[in-house]
């Protein structure tokens, strides 16, 4: 073993939904890890996808930022080839892209499943499909999905259920696009995270927040409501906590490197042990 394989110097990366959060997080560990990064989001008003974009630049990378709506097959085709002709290349396709919704599955109107769909989904097929032929042509590639426990096994919360469908069709599509692209040395991963904390509720604070919100919630509702708001909570994760935006980073470095140059249509777990 090599630690070099780890590497992703020279590489050059896509990143979608890199706004904030965990998007964020990915773009910074492959910059770190040696790649130059694009950085996409539908919201650019807000001027955190610049400052993401300049972070990487001040690590001594190249960096670009555009706004993209991924449920748009037009903005999708001007994003990856606006990507390719500034990096001549894109070696890395990391999509982060999520969409919630608070309804139920069971509440949902038509509209609104049309919305989930398109982001949550969709927009990950039309960014895959835009990608692959330059991959094809390259001869390699990794392309690295975000699912979630959700998509593994039905959510407990059961207004997350709407989720968990979308992001279950995103483990399958990994899975399927790996036997079509492997032939050209082209890997698809995707990464199942569990909780992962949030910028406004930071590793610990984030544990000791949802600590305090359960203790009052907790007076307020039946023993059947506590078990469904609860049951994913980071009490029943057994590493008892949620996850930094480091750790989710290290895993897509790792998917993207050499260091997984035998692995494709998996789904890594980087869950406390939710799953286990």
């Amino acid at each position: 073993m090599s630690l070099s394989e780890f590497s992703l110097e020279g590489k050059k990366a896509l990143v979608i939904g890199a706004r904030r959060n965990m998007g964020k997080g990915f773009a910074m560990g492959l910059a770190e890890a040696g790649a130059d990064v694009a950085v996409t989001d539908v919201n650019i008003q807000s001027g955190q996808l610049e400052k993401v974009c300049q972070q990487i630049k001040d690590l001594g990378r190249e960096s670009i930022f555009l706004q993209t709506d991924i449920s748009s097959q037009d903005e999708v085709k001007a994003m990856v080839h606006q990507v390719e002709e500034e990096f001549g290349r894109i070696d890395i396709l990391m999509n982060v892209a999520v969409m919630y919704h608070m309804n139920s599955v069971q509440d949902l109107d038509s509209e609104s499943w049309d919305k989930l769909t398109d982001v949550n989904l969709k927009g990950y097929w039309l960014t895959i499909q835009e990608v692959a032929p330059i991959m094809k042509k390259q001869g390699s590639g990794s392309i690295i999905n975000l699912t979630s426990r959700g998509g593994l096994k039905a959510h407990a919360d059961k207004a997350m259920g709407n989720y968990a469908i979308v992001k279950s069709g995103i483990a399958m599509m990994t899975r399927q696009y790996s036997r079509y692209l492997g032939p050209h040395n082209i890997r698809v991963n995707a990464i199942a995270p569990s909780l992962v904390e949030w910028e406004e509720f930071p590793g610990q604070e984030h544990n000791k927040s949802t600590k305090k919100i359960k203790e009052t919630v907790e007076k307020e509702i039946s023993e059947q409501e506590k078990f469904e708001a609860w049951s994913t909570g980071p009490e029943n994760i057994p590493l008892g906590r949620v996850a930094t935006f480091n750790e989710m980073a290290n895993a897509a470095v790792f998917l993207a490197s050499d260091a997984s140059s035998y692995i494709t249509g998996t789904i890594l777990n980087v869950d406390g042990g939710y799953m286990a």
